[in-house]
């Protein structure tokens, strides 16, 4: 009998027990949830890869909205510029807010007003609430990348560079006039919006102040004067190659991956070479194959990608000045690109002889600009070099 309670009672013990660590377990997982518990680390090439889908997702967001919605409107070119004015140039004004307040979500609050774009059935402001969200996300990129990379420009190149792929993405579903397709550019943000909000709660990532210096000696107002002229001129000569050799969707698909993938390699031969070594072989290399790669597809890709090599240069450039601004230092280059793409829509070469002129002239100011910017060697190479002797 004594023994039969005692197996009641130690069995009774054991249910209890097993229900108190299933409580214990569920508390804990909602503990983890609302971000109780000591977050797991995060690279900032973590997060530009994470970035890199986000802006694939946004520009595919944006470009479906313009070419499926205003194309067809005789002001298109208005709300081309329009878009490309509020998404270029509040960026250089959320970039100063968003280094004075770091806590708030920048990303996530752009993909939720771009959401609520894609629906607005009022054409130019649904419009003007897209470029705003796609100002954010853009500094959210930035903000999350450069403020823990250490010096490192990969990271931001590669966030940077998915914005490529989601352009040309978004301009060919746009073109198909299909209203059912707008399902797949909210799918895109939905999955970005959960993405960010899971990030946000179960990694953080440790803020490493910006400690390269690729920059020379010269006076900080030449230095963003002449960064500033380098990414305009990067803009402007996106419209200005000669590319009679684009005549299918699959071409224009290619152009456009190129300057993706371009914009990666840049970042990550300027942390394995050096800024200045990259930036030589990105411009000088690139100027015959732009010139003469008018009608042969494979020579204009080259020249393509090897320019756009010197997108993360600029913002390396900028940030080692700015090492407590990087939003600023961003933002800066991305008022540079709309100065840059507003001449185009207004006057382009008109024949084959004055694009080529006009590529060799601002490639090769823009080349000598680079060079008087970085130095030789990257203030961090110098710094190893003298420690090891």
């Amino acid at each position: 009998m004594l023994s039969a309670c005692y197996n009641v009672t130690y069995i009774r013990q054991y249910i209890l027990k097993f229900f108190a660590s299933i409580w214990k377990s569920d508390c804990l997982i909602i503990y983890k949830l609302c971000g109780g518990l000591v977050k797991k680390a995060i690279s900032s090439l973590q997060l530009g890869f994470i970035y890199s889908y986000v802006h694939f997702a946004v520009e595919v967001a944006c470009f479906y909205f313009l070419f499926s919605r205003l194309s067809d409107s005789p002001l298109w070119w208005g709300f081309a510029l329009l878009y490309d004015a509020i998404a270029f140039l509040l960026q250089g004004f959320i970039g100063v807010f968003a280094d004075k307040h770091q806590k708030i979500n920048y990303g996530l609050s752009g993909c939720l007003i771009i959401l609520i774009s894609l629906v607005l059935p009022f054409d130019v402001f649904a419009l003007i609430t897209l470029s705003v969200g796609n100002a954010l996300v853009h500094i959210g990129g930035a903000q999350q990348t450069l403020k823990t990379s250490e010096g490192k420009i990969t990271p931001t190149a590669v966030f940077v560079g998915g914005g490529s792929f989601g352009v040309i993405t978004g301009q060919l579903l746009g073109l198909i006039k299909k209203d059912i397709l707008v399902l797949i550019p909210i799918v895109l943000i939905l999955i970005s919006v959960f993405i960010l909000i899971y990030i946000s709660r179960q990694y953080e990532a440790k803020e490493k102040e910006w400690k390269l210096d690729i920059t020379t000696g010269h006076s900080l107002a030449m230095i963003i004067i002449i960064s500033f002229a380098v990414v305009a001129i990067r803009a402007y000569i996106g419209y200005a190659i000669p590319t009679e050799w684009k005549k299918t969707k699959l071409q224009a698909i290619l152009l456009f991956f190129i300057m993706g993938a371009g914009k990666i390699a840049g970042g990550i031969l300027a942390d394995k070479l050096g800024h200045y070594k990259t930036a030589l072989i990105s411009s000088v290399f690139a100027l015959p194959f732009l010139l003469f790669g008018n009608s042969h597809m494979v020579l204009s890709l080259i020249g393509v990608g090897l320019f756009s090599m010197t997108m993360p240069i600029t913002i390396s450039i900028l940030v080692s000045r700015f090492p407590k601004q990087p939003c600023f230092s961003f933002g800066v280059t991305t008022i540079a690109l709309f100065v840059g793409t507003l001449p185009a829509f207004f006057i382009r070469p008109t024949t084959l002889l004055a694009h080529q002129l006009t590529v060799l002239i601002l490639i090769i100011i823009a080349t000598i600009g680079l060079l008087i910017c970085i130095r030789k060697k990257d203030s961090n190479e110098l710094k190893s070099k003298k420690n090891a002797v």
